[in-house]
């Protein structure tokens, strides 16, 4: 499946404003970013499979509690990358892309709150 970008990017707007408001309003200089295929932000990581999505950037914890004190602003931030054709390879309906984003957003907006893949695995299976 190849969806044109504008579609795409609204999957990814719309599995954005699904995401409770509760949740959306404790987000600290987090960019949703959406990429054609993993870039350099990836550098240096070994995966078995291709990268749906990534998050770069300190957690919440670590913006709030001053432990970045003294880093430049772009240190500050907080950057989640949805990959678009990992994602639409992995997929085979409109549906299930749909789908998948949701699960690869939350996946990665979970490591802004400091959730490591460990435990997501134990805790969120299906968003894993």
């Amino acid at each position: 499946m190849n969806l044109p970008r504008k579609e795409f990017d609204a999957i990814a707007e719309r599995a954005f404003t699904g995401i409770p408001a509760a949740f959306r309003e404790k987000l600290l200089n987090v960019d949703i970013t959406v990429a054609d295929r993993p870039g350099p932000e990836a550098d240096g990581l070994e995966e078995d499979e291709e990268l749906l999505g990534l998050y770069v950037g300190p957690t919440r914890q670590e913006i709030q509690s001053g432990m970045l004190a003294g880093d430049s602003p772009d240190q500050l931030q907080a950057r989640v990358f949805l990959y678009k054709r990992p994602l639409e390879e992995a997929c085979e309906s409109r549906a299930e892309l749909e789908r998948e984003v949701v699960l690869t957003l939350r996946h990665e907006l979970a490591h802004h709150f400091g959730f490591e893949d460990e435990d997501l695995e134990e805790f969120w299976p299906e968003g894993a």
